[in-house]
């Protein structure tokens, strides 16, 4: 009886709940100072039914793992885990260990810890870093998207170009450059106002992205000009990419204003080339094509 009351004694200085069940019954035998005054006095009841309201035995219960399964006896084990308690809606750490009772039964304690705060205070913490994470892959998108077209901007576009320039010269592969300059669009502008226009380019970037492949890159280069990188793509196909682009948007009608032509210069890869050398012979493609009177398509001598 002394080394009971001395056992027991040990669980009553300890500041959280600590419950004591027998292993073979589920039978609360113990609880401490601290349990009692906060939940009650559930001596004598299952653990289960009383502390976690289940009509049998918890999934979770961790006795099978506590024990020696062969000789029935107490492994020197302690499992720690946190749980969820729907019947008083509060988070717990647990620390279970199976031990022999000081009249000979094998029992489980278990000290539960509160931890509903600091779990609060994390899913407060997890939903704010999601909601960073938000913010930051729309800031990204931002900063690297038209806002009007929702395009690539001109910063992303020369950036892909970038990246496909030292794929080129890095694996040997080749690529083309289409870029496309919709024909007296100060016209529409001067005519109908800037709101039709920019009505015009946001059509137009729906037809050119219903014919262009997905592996092509289409951004916008600066007001009524767009660039196409198209990787894997020789003058040839580029060429043939092009004027498809081109009757496509011949054919289409821009209900405010009609129909609308483009002008297009092609040039692709070099050995020598970088950024500025290859644009530049598209740019002068481009010239030539609106010099020679416009919807139509020039690729690079």
């Amino acid at each position: 009886m002394i080394e009971g009351d001395l056992f027991k004694s040990l669980f009553d200085v300890i500041p959280f709940d600590v419950y004591v069940v027998d292993i073979s019954s589920y039978e609360i035998i113990y609880m401490n100072k601290k349990m009692i005054q906060s939940r009650g006095d559930y001596i004598g009841q299952l653990c289960y039914e009383r502390i976690y309201g289940e009509p049998k035995p918890c999934l979770f219960c961790k006795i099978p793992y506590l024990i020696d399964s062969k000789e029935a006896k107490p492994l020197d084990k302690t499992i720690v885990f946190e749980l969820f308690n729907p019947v008083d809606d509060r988070w717990y750490q647990l620390q279970e260990k199976v031990i022999t009772w000081p009249d000979g039964r094998t029992t489980k304690y278990s000290i539960a810890v509160d931890i509903t705060e600091l779990k609060e205070t994390q899913n407060r913490l997890a939903e704010a870093h999601a909601q960073l994470a938000l913010k930051n892959k729309m800031l990204e998108k931002l900063s690297i998207t038209d806002s009007l077209t929702g395009l690539y901007n001109r910063l992303k576009i020369d950036e892909v170009l970038e990246i496909t320039l030292y794929a080129a010269k890095r694996y040997g592969r080749t690529f083309s450059l289409l870029l496309i300059d919709i024909d007296h669009f100060k016209n529409v502008n001067d005519r109908f106002g800037h709101l039709v226009g920019d009505k015009v380019l946001k059509q137009m970037t729906e037809v050119f992205r219903s014919q262009i492949r997905k592996t092509d890159h289409l951004g916008r280069w600066g007001g009524e000009e767009f660039l196409i990188v198209a990787e894997d793509t020789d003058l040839q196909a580029a060429g043939q990419l092009a004027e498809k682009l081109r009757k496509a948007v011949e054919s289409a009608f821009f209900p405010e204003v009609g129909t609308v032509t483009i002008s297009l210069g092609v040039a692709t890869w070099r050995d020598s080339d970088d950024r500025i050398t290859i644009v530049q012979r598209a740019d002068n493609a481009l010239y030539k094509a609106k010099e020679s009177g416009r919807n139509q398509i020039v690729v690079e001598g």
